[in-house]
Parts: C-alpha cells; sequence; structure tokens
C-alpha cells in the first residue's frame, strides 16, 4: 500500500473511531482515534515531504479540534444530544417537614431498635435513635426520613 493511501485510510478510520466514541462513551474509542490521527500525520509527511506533509498533519489536527470544539458546544441543543443529556436535577427537592416531627407517643413493642409505638392514635413502626427502649415509654418522634420514623425516649421533667 502507498503512504497516501494509508494516510487516507488511517484519516477515515480515526473519524469513525471518534464518531463511535459518541455511542459508546469511555474513552477508549476516542483514544484510538486520535492514535490513528497521529499515525495518519506519520503517513502524510511521507506521502508529501516533509514540507507539505507536516503541513497537511497539523491542518488535520487543527481542523479535528476545531471540529470537536464546535460539536461540544452544538451537539447538546440538537434532537440527539438531547437524548444523551441529562434534563433534569438529580437533586431531591426540600420536602416540607413532616407532620410527625415533635409528636410524641407511646412504644407499643420493646424498641430493639426497632418496634412499634402509638404516634397520634396510629401504631406506626420505628426506630429508636440509640440502644434499647422499653414498651410503655413514652417517646418522641426526632427524624422523618421517607417511611423511616427515629424516635427518643421523653425524658420527664
Amino acid at each position: 500500500m502507498t503512504p497516501t493511501l494509508l494516510f487516507v485510510l488511517f484519516t477515515a478510520l480515526a473519524f469513525v473511531l471518534f464518531t463511535a466514541e459518541v455511542f459508546v462513551p469511555g474513552g477508549i474509542l476516542g483514544t484510538l482515534g486520535g492514535i490513528c490521527l497521529l499515525i495518519a500525520s506519520g503517513f502524510s509527511i511521507q506521502a508529501f515531504g516533509w514540507g507539505m506533509g507536516l503541513l497537511t498533519s497539523l491542518l488535520l489536527i487543527f481542523t479535528t479540534l476545531i471540529g470537536f470544539i464546535i460539536w461540544l458546544s452544538i451537539m447538546p441543543n440538537t434532537r440527539v444530544g438531547k437524548r444523551f443529556a441529562l434534563s433534569h436535577s438529580l437533586e431531591e427537592p426540600e420536602a416540607e417537614p413532616s407532620p410527625l416531627l415533635e409528636q410524641t407517643g407511646v412504644a407499643e413493642t420493646d424498641l430493639r431498635p426497632g418496634g412499634f409505638a402509638r404516634i397520634d392514635g396510629k401504631k406506626l413502626d420505628v426506630v429508636a435513635r440509640r440502644g434499647y427502649v422499653e414498651k410503655g415509654t413514652s417517646v418522641e418522634v426526632v427524624e422523618v426520613h421517607g417511611s423511616r420514623i427515629v424516635v427518643r425516649p421523653v425524658e420527664n421533667a
């Protein structure tokens, strides 16, 4: 094969690998594309001589970098780019405090640390903040995380 043909083949392979990197992220295909681009640059020097080959190599690399920068700025706004991008925040919205917070009740079972307590007339599955709480002890809700209700014994004043 002639150096000119190898230059064209490695250049085409580099751009195919760059395109495949969009659909198979991870950096491996993009790195291989960069290596192919460098190999193509070597073949361009061999095919076109030092002066024209070096100019061709620099133009090829410069054009690839400019194309990549333009692609990064345009791609997220396209229909395909929007399918790949996250469209909403992963942060949970701040929830209103639970109405159970600071409510008091009575432990219906021993809390070791989990068990049941009657709070606001309802039997609820609760967890003691620390240690063991005996059945019949007054408890206060100190935390609510979804369905997890954390209680602590109420200190008698």
